[in-house]
């Protein structure tokens, strides 16, 4: 079986990498249809050894669309929506949180996919790196409460924010003022302490995003997150510090055994590992220094890493496509 598949914000950096794991992966297209918002004219991309042009998103044909990867950043309209649910294609949201979408990482909860439920998210890639390190141990110790610290690079934020970034980082080595525009303050050689909007508690947007896709993908709304989202100087890559407490003591030999055979998950406890030097490129999600608390068994910290457009992305979109195929 093979799909037509729709791509919508093909240009845009999550597009580009999306495309590259469709073709990696050799996933069945039948058709690709290709689209970007701010395309006036249009342009040739290859895809499997074939130019395919991309089209305005207002010249989009969507009648016999089996799937529609959402690469844009935002949510489509109501009567488009309408329209796809309609004729029954499915619609994986990539770059943003979309509300009614459903969260869905292949290895932590492809139990919920469902073909009544055709609307999936790709979760925040901080979501999905705490998911996948830590469903096991929820199932065996019970998680409580979490505490997540997340490092999110300028990729994130799509090709603007990785110019930015250059662009600053250039000029102050050629002794110039930063001239800090996209970020608000100055990124390079920098952090800030917010990466989006904050609500009247304070709270950013991404912070609660990752909170409850965290909540949804191991099915507990009852297990306590909170989040504080950092943004570092780093192009690509996104990595989480996670302090967590248990309902029961954890044993940290067989804690490790268990994350030895979690799949997609690497854990290298004795190894000094990085984003950039470990995971760049990479489709594992890496863990190290699993370490319980001093004088509490019960409570325990983890790093967790992962190529955030990869894993924390694309990869993550392509394998939900796949998964949609061995389920029709």
């Amino acid at each position: 079986m093979s799909m037509c598949v729709a791509l919508l914000g093909a240009s845009s950096l999550i597009g580009e990498h999306l495309l590259e794991q469709l073709e990696l992966r050799d996933f069945p297209v039948t058709e690709l249809r290709l689209a970007d918002h701010d395309t006036d004219t249009e342009r040739g991309v290859m895809f499997k050894g074939h130019a395919t042009r991309v089209k305005p998103l207002a010249a989009m044909q969507w009648q016999g669309v089996d799937l529609v990867f959402n690469c844009t950043g935002s949510a489509l309209s109501a009567e488009l929506k309408e329209l796809l649910q309609a004729q029954g294609s499915w619609l994986i949201e990539v770059a943003a949180s979309v509300a009614g979408a459903l969260p869905l990482v292949p290895e932590v909860n492809s139990q919920a996919l469902s073909a009544a439920q055709r609307h999936l998210q790709v979760p925040p890639a901080a979501a999905i790196l705490v998911a996948m390190a830590l469903k096991p141990l929820h199932q065996r110790y019970t998680l409580l409460r979490l505490n997540l610290t997340s490092l999110a690079s300028v990729a994130e934020v799509g090709r603007q924010g990785i110019e930015a970034l250059a662009g600053e980082t250039a000029r102050l080595l050629n002794g110039r003022d930063a001239e800090a525009e996209f970020f608000q303050h100055q990124m390079a050689f920098n952090l800030l302490p917010v990466t989006s909007a904050l609500d009247a508690q304070g709270q950013s947007q991404d912070e609660k995003e990752i909170a409850t896709s965290v909540q949804t993908l191991l099915e507990d709304e009852q297990l306590e997150v909170v989040v504080s989202a950092l943004r570092v100087p780093l192009f690509y890559g996104q990595t989480v510090v996670i302090h967590a407490e248990c309902q029961q003591p954890m044993d940290l030999v067989e804690a490790q055994a268990l994350l030895k055979n979690v799949p997609g998950v690497s854990l290298r406890q004795d190894e000094l590992v990085s984003p950039v030097g470990s995971c760049a490129g990479e489709d594992q999600v890496l863990m190290t220094r699993l370490r319980l608390e001093p004088e509490n068994p019960s409570g325990f910290a983890l790093v967790v890493m992962a190529d955030n457009l990869r894993k924390g992305s694309a990869l993550n979109a392509v394998q939900l496509a796949e998964l949609i195929l061995a389920s029709a």
